[in-house]
């Protein structure tokens, strides 16, 4: 599809960002707005009790103001359900041709979008960005945080349910029909949606590509390296015996 036809959503979830997200958006809108495609942003609180939602009121109303950019969607859950329950309803929900979701604070800068649209336009349906590939540009990242992330791929892959190197980076891209599939199809919600959405593409016959990405650590991750690990694990055998039909 030609640049100027095309357009594009970008999902946040969030929970609990109101340090972090106006800087994640004014960051956003002003990339966004500089590219030959339509595009807009999709918010979806999931359940925060800070003030993360106001922040992103008032991010909008200045952007629409001062920099004359398009405000975005904001969703609220009414309780923290889980990142994987956000994105799916971020991609049922969103109205783009291709829907990108990424993480609030921006650890892949959004200007690695383009590596993603770019594989999506060579006839891809779902793109992966990968912190695991020879030429990705990993910064700071936890020596415990990157053994665990590969053991969990490891173990992935063990039971059949994924080929990519890194399912876990908060950087991916779908066609918006393939978005709305494997969100329906979904049953996992807290951090394991990943595996998931790539075991069931594969399953369906969609085409899934990896490319690699910058990252950047942010000490600001809510993410329990012993609890929801071992949730994730758990989730895994999960998502093994759901579609072992599909």
């Amino acid at each position: 599809m030609e640049s100027d036809m095309l357009h594009v959503t970008l999902v946040i979830p969030v929970f609990n960002e109101q340090e972090r997200i106006a800087k994640t958006l004014y960051s956003v809108k002003d990339y966004l707005s500089q590219q030959a495609y339509t595009s807009d942003v999709m918010i979806i609180d999931d359940g925060s009790n800070d003030l993360t939602s106001e922040v992103v009121r008032v991010v909008d109303i200045y952007s629409e103001e001062v920099k004359a950019q398009s405000s975005g969607v904001l969703v609220e859950n009414v309780k923290n359900v889980g990142k994987g329950y956000s994105i799916a309803k971020g991609l049922l929900m969103a109205k783009g041709d291709i829907i990108i979701f990424t993480d609030a604070d921006c650890s892949t800068p959004i200007e690695e979008m383009e590596k993603l649209l770019a594989k999506i336009n060579d006839g891809y349906d779902v793109v992966i960005g990968s912190r695991n590939m020879n030429t990705s540009n990993v910064e700071n990242r936890p020596a415990l945080r990157g053994l665990l992330s590969r053991s969990f791929n490891m173990i992935a892959k063990t039971l059949g349910l994924m080929s990519v190197t890194d399912s876990q980076c908060g950087f991916k891209a779908y066609r918006r029909e393939v978005a709305r599939d494997v969100a329906k199809r979904q049953k996992t919600y807290g951090f394991c949606f990943d595996v998931e959405h790539i075991h069931m593409a594969a399953k369906l016959g969609y085409k899934v590509a990896e490319v690699p990405v910058s990252w950047r650590h942010d000490d600001g991750s809510t993410l329990s390296l012993i609890n929801d690990s071992l949730m994730m694990f758990i989730d895994l055998l999960k998502i093994r015996w759901i579609h072992r039909k599909l």
